[in-house]
């Protein structure tokens, strides 16, 4: 089945260049920039992750997956992990449903290895790595940019990928104006927000927030959360922007219920958690001339996480973990650009201390400073992109980070794409430090690293139609084991994951439009030539949409993971998981409307789940109003 994966992609990539070179001639290379893929993209559609600076879609070698304001409206998402868990090539690899504890996997990763950031501030805790996107809530997204694969020639440590959330700006057309959103559901289900935003003369403000609340969807799994998010801008010149953000989440949360057998006794494991989450930045944009700018800006981030565990046969609630954590940092970077060519110089800086009973000394440090650089070199029909980054941290050393893509515009809407790049992650200080549950301490750890590569395409070359399609491939070293003749995590072993994503979608022919997304990952431990278990190994995706704005929008999704999972983990993923959303809006007078919506989850009654103490929600509905003001 490898070998078959493998190979229907590059016969799908050698059918869809066909058909592009016959649709069209090879654009003149001294053409402006190209129209790309226009049925599917707007023509002006830039992104910023990959180089840290705004450029085309078309020069993106990276494989990259960007989801809109409107996207995450059109599901009728509460948090970021149920919107992550609409796109090929991610997996949730914990909770799902409103606000539970989630973590994800890209193309197989594990969840540490995935950065995820909300204007440009980590989400990942130093203590254990994996950043919580159950907890991050949505209102206040603009857009979600992807990168699949290490993005460590920009970011640092990021071997699986980055998640790059960004935010809301003031709205510039306006004074005043807003949003009211108001959503009720099955077992006390409610999710309330509101939005404001404007700008008046110099100034700008965006404020948001809201309450996430459920009684529990299945057993254990209460919930109990807030949020606030506010950014305000200051244009004192047409060159120099002050742009000041201040974010909060806190949340009470039951994690599910486990139920096992101890020397014959049967028990049950109830767990819960309680979270504050908050960050701030302060950043500056300056244009110096036409051609060189200057971006600086500082950022601060604390967290605060309990656990509390209850076993059935003592009935007492333990506080198990306990962690408080506090970054402060900041980045700078000169952006040189000319007609043909954007070069980006930068460094950042983060100071991170931890507090926590389980730690070593009760408190540890990571702190870490870097600087990189990478250009946009367009030539004719192609763009070069090379990176490189140095790394050096006060835990597990330094690294350098180095990559090279490419990009050629076969035709207007055509694009190959090519990358290879070298990565790394940064060991989580409860590995390095950790005291708890009987782990010792190593603080011998070394840095996990990979190797890179990928290859893919994508066109628009047939009528109504868009196909991508991607063949990747990470070559990781030094991972992190647990040793248990030592009790202590150690650099241990080799491993390959290696597959191909295939998404296709239409354009809309009487407002209905199809889409459908394969991923097949082959894991393997390159020591024993095993199979890894509880990596992903495939996941479809289909889509049916109806958008006719004079009567109503209609979605129906559905999902299957085939998780690979290891038996005494007790997962279930027989069936595929299917939503349905419908919303009509109306018109309530100049500049006022209304939309109402009704959204069925996990429809069939499925059940999808790699660990049953993760089991995913039954069938549930929810349905409520949008106000727009």
């Amino acid at each position: 089945m490898h070998s078959f994966a493998l190979k229907t992609s590059l016969v799908l990539s050698c059918i869809a260049l066909i058909s592009s070179l016959s649709a069209g001639n090879l654009r003149a290379a001294e053409s402006e920039e190209m129209n790309v893929l226009e049925m599917f993209y707007d023509e002006n559609d830039l992104v910023t992750t990959p180089s840290r600076t705004a450029k085309s879609i078309s020069q993106v070698a990276e494989n990259i997956t960007v989801i809109t304001a409107e996207d995450i409206k059109a599901m009728n998402a509460h948090s970021v992990a149920d919107v992550l868990n609409t796109v090929t090539g991610l997996q949730l690899s914990s909770g799902t449903g409103p606000g539970a504890y989630s973590t994800l996997a890209v193309q197989g990763s594990e969840a540490r290895h995935v950065l995820v950031m909300i204007d440009g501030v980590s989400q990942n805790n130093i203590g254990d790595g994996p950043p919580d996107v159950g907890a991050l809530r949505i209102q206040q997204i603009e857009r979600i940019e992807i990168v699949k694969g290490p993005a460590s020639s920009s970011w640092g440590s990021s071997l699986g990928g980055v998640i790059n959330i960004i935010t809301k700006s003031p709205d510039d057309s306006r004074k005043f104006g807003g949003q009211v959103y108001l959503s009720y559901g099955e077992k006390n289900f409610g999710d309330y927000r509101t939005e404001l935003s404007g700008t008046k003369g110099i100034f700008g403000y965006y404020i948001s927030g809201g309450g996430l609340i459920t009684d529990g969807l299945h057993e254990n799994t209460p919930l109990r959360s807030g949020n606030i998010y506010s950014k305000f801008n200051l244009q004192p010149s047409q060159d120099t922007t002050l742009t000041l953000t201040v974010g909060y989440e806190t949340g009470d949360r039951g994690f599910g219920r486990f139920s096992g057998d101890y020397q014959g006794m049967p028990y049950t494991l109830d767990s819960r958690n309680e979270y504050d989450y908050f960050l701030s930045t302060l950043s500056l944009i300056h244009s110096i001339s036409d051609s060189l700018s200057i971006e600086a800006g500082f950022r601060n981030s604390m967290r605060s996480i309990k656990r509390f565990d209850k076993l059935s046969f003592t009935g007492i609630e333990e506080n198990s973990i306990k962690a408080n954590e506090v970054t402060f940092g900041g980045s700078a970077r000169l952006i040189w650009q000319q007609k043909n060519n954007t070069m980006v110089l930068g460094s950042d800086l983060d100071f991170g201390k931890l507090d926590s009973p389980q730690i070593k000394d009760g408190s540890q440090r990571l702190d870490k400073w870097a600087f990189y650089v990478n250009d946009t070199i367009k030539l004719g029909i192609f763009s070069v992109t090379p990176g490189l980054r140095y790394d050096y941290t006060s835990t597990n050393g330094d690294f350098w980070s180095p990559s090279l893509g490419a990009t050629c515009a076969v035709t207007d809407n055509t694009i190959l794409r090519g990358y290879i790049s070298r990565g790394f992650s940064i060991p989580y200080l409860s590995a390095t430090f950790g005291t708890n549950l009987g782990v010792t301490a190593n603080p011998d750890l070394k840095l996990e690293k990979v190797w890179s590569y990928s290859l893919g395409f994508e066109t628009a070359a047939l009528k109504y139609f868009w196909l991508k399609s991607t063949y990747f491939r990470h070559n990781i070293s030094d991972t992190l084991t647990l040793n248990s003749t030592y009790d202590m995590w150690i650099n241990s072993g080799k491993q390959r994951r290696e597959g191909v994503e295939i998404e296709a979608k239409t354009s809309p022919v009487y407002h209905l439009a199809l889409s459908a997304g394969f991923t097949y990952i082959n894991a393997k431990n390159l020591d024993t030539d095993e199979v890894v278990k509880d990596v992903p190994r495939y996941t479809y995706d289909v889509g049916l949409h109806y958008d006719n704005p004079r009567y109503l929008r209609a979605n129906l999704t559905g999902r299957y993971i085939d998780y690979n999972a290891s038996p005494e983990n007790n997962g279930k993923y027989t069936t595929m998981i299917w939503d349905f959303n419908l919303s009509k809006e109306f018109r309530l007078s100049q500049g006022m409307t209304a939309e109402a919506f009704f959204t069925a989850h996990n429809l069939f009654n499925g059940a999808q789940y790699a660990m049953d103490f993760y089991k995913n929600p039954a069938r549930w509905f929810e349905g409520g109003l949008r106000f727009s003001f």
